[in-house]
């Protein structure tokens, strides 16, 4: 094979990459015998690091017995297995799970979702769908459409404008206390459940934690309780993308789990399987299983791998490795020593003009200085080219907010990752933002 040429459109056009060969923990080693760190699990995929010996493990055992069923001929038993494991971590009551292969398509089941329950409910005219900007829910048409960001733009035509609410935090220069911004954003929700009428709507998507379109940014609390009351009093479904959040990120099971919230419906995908077999899966509320359970097809959504026992077995696998390994109390320990290291790095930047996050999901949002909070132009690109000098690998977050376009970086190591390794991350980030 050439090593000077790359005719996959799924690579960066117009640039080789290097060609990784093996990845073990938080590193990935390429052709030409170089080490990297991944500090961003390529896309927040990586939830226990490359190649973790007992999901490859499992990963075999399932292949030698059995690799495929299809949902409408035959059940699995990884697919019973992981939906009952699942019901013992989601923080709903009675949970259902569906199960499909990426992100996109797990927001695309909810979506689904929200029409056949209101449907059987007896109220088909509640089909309208409210998020929040800027957010980012997937690639599809009907996960683009929920999206607020400029990953649409070259689509709008296509998409529904359903980003219609302000995601809290997301303008740093407004400065605004916790208080005040919990404030604004559930009134600037309310007003779009009011001016689509409620009883339009059916269902709001919200990221607990607002990831590759907003790096990480935190709610203030009190605001997913606040969702959670207006859901229930405009009769509306609410709908966690736990994409990023799900599966110990932020030190519990799921992001929600941080605020006491229980959603109706959640969608997870990437760190479920630490990218060992593309896998995702919708939960869905006992309450709402119930309703969907009455139609005569149940919930014929239709994706060929829906619960295919490959998937299913490494995704059960993973609680068991969380569970036995103590990842939810590693990421909550090794998050806060991260953290204490970007701190100490914003400290002696002026580039720096915010640090945020949870567990180990955790975002820099650069500016030209304090006191203006001005966005520094170009500097994500910079800052994650001298990563790359580096051999560090982050995440790019670059936004736009109304005006303003917020350049922004975002790590989100694996929940196994040691001391050692968080403080080469910070030494070697350290060195990227001073360079860049």
């Amino acid at each position: 094979m050439s090593s000077t040429a790359d005719f996959s459109l799924t690579a960066t056009p117009g640039r080789l990459l290097p060609t990784a060969i093996r990845g073990e923990g938080c590193r990935i080693w390429t052709a030409d015998g170089q080490e990297w760190i991944d500090a961003c699990g390529g896309a927040m995929v990586m939830s226990v690091g490359h190649c973790h010996p007992r999901l490859v493990d499992a990963l075999k055992r399932q292949a030698e017995q059995l690799t495929f069923t299809y949902r409408f001929s035959f059940s699995n038993e990884p697919m019973l297995e992981l939906a009952e494991l699942l019901r013992e971590v989601s923080p709903m009551p009675d949970s259902w799970a569906f199960f499909n292969s990426s992100g996109s398509e797990s927001v695309e089941s909810a979506i689904n979702l929200v029409f056949l329950y209101w449907r059987e409910r007896g109220r088909p005219e509640k089909t309208g769908l409210i998020s929040r900007a800027p957010s980012y829910h997937g690639s599809t048409v009907g996960a683009l459409g929920l999206s607020g960001t400029a990953r649409r733009d070259d689509y709008e035509e296509l998409l529904d404008p359903n980003a219609i609410a302000p995601t809290p935090g997301a303008d740093i220069a407004a400065r605004r206390t916790p208080a005040e911004e919990c404030a604004h954003a559930l009134g600037g929700l309310e007003t779009a459940i009011l001016e689509r009428g409620p009883d339009t709507v059916g269902a709001i998507f919200v990221e607990p934690i607002t990831g590759a379109s907003g790096a990480a940014l935190v709610p203030p609390d009190g605001y997913l309780q606040g969702v959670r009351e207006l859901c229930t009093r405009y009769e509306l479904l609410m709908i966690c993308d736990e994409t990023i959040t799900g599966f110990g990120r932020t030190g519990a099971w799921f992001g929600v789990d941080q605020w006491g919230v229980e959603p109706d419906v959640i969608t997870f995908a990437k760190g479920v399987t630490s990218g060992i077999v593309p896998f995702s899966g919708m939960l869905a509320a006992g309450h709402v299983a119930e309703v969907l359970m009455r139609r005569p097809d149940g919930f014929p959504v239709g994706h060929t791998f829906s619960g295919y026992p490959l998937g299913c077995a490494v995704g059960a696998e993973m609680i068991r490795v969380i569970r036995d390994e103590e990842l939810l109390a590693n990421a909550t320990a090794m998050g806060e020593r991260l953290r204490t290291g970007l701190d100490r790095i914003a400290d002696g930047s002026p580039h720096v003009g915010q640090v945020r996050g949870m567990g180990l999901l955790q975002g820099i949002e650069l500016v030209e200085d304090r006191e203006t909070l001005t966005p520094r132009a170009g500097g994500t690109a910079r800052v994650v080219a001298a990563a790359r000098e580096q051999h560090l690998m982050i995440y790019s977050c670059v936004t736009r907010v109304g005006s303003r376009v917020v350049e922004a970086v975002m790590l989100a190591p694996p929940l196994n990752i040691s001391e050692d390794d968080i403080d080469i991350i910070l030494a070697r980030l350290e060195q990227s933002i001073g360079a860049a």
